[in-house]
């Protein structure tokens, strides 16, 4: 799921990351759900998602750019502030309504004021990430299709 406002810099990160990726396989759901995705709990559930990588602007109070995989016991001190609901009581609830397992890859921003466009160091990182998730998804694909049903 890339979480996020393309309309406030940075905040951006999470639906350019989801919506750069070329990956198509019945057993992957990837999806930009924006600024409200909690909303998006019930086409997960639907789904049958075990696992739910979360993609996202955080403050860490980390250098701009950092990279971080955080679970919802570890999250209180981060900030999203462009969001409704905290990330933690997100993640408890896609768990419930999905009974997937969720994590937050969580990227530290250094703009998330209004105006478009990621600043130059998060989108490099940005592409980083998404060369990474490109490989590491086609490698799960390739894997799910070796599976024999027998």
């Amino acid at each position: 799921m890339g979480i996020g406002n393309d309309l406030r810099h940075d905040d951006g990160l999470g639906p350019l990351i989801v919506e750069s990726l070329d990956i198509r396989h019945p057993d992957i759901l990837i999806e930009n759900v924006g600024s409200v995705p909690e909303a998006f709990a019930r086409p997960l559930a639907e789904f049958g998602a075990e696992r739910v990588i979360l993609i996202d602007a955080a403050d860490m109070k980390r250098p701009v750019g950092h990279v971080e995989l955080v679970t919802k016991d570890r999250i209180g001190g981060i900030a999203i502030s462009t969001h409704h609901l905290p990330l933690s009581f997100l993640m408890m609830y896609l768990e419930q309504e999905t009974g997937a397992k969720t994590i937050l890859l969580g990227i530290q921003p250094q703009n998330i004021d209004f105006g478009e466009g990621l600043t130059p160091e998060v989108e490099a990182v940005s592409r980083k990430i998404i060369s990474i998730l490109q490989d590491v998804l086609a490698e799960h694909i390739r894997g799910l299709d070796n599976v024999s049903d027998d």
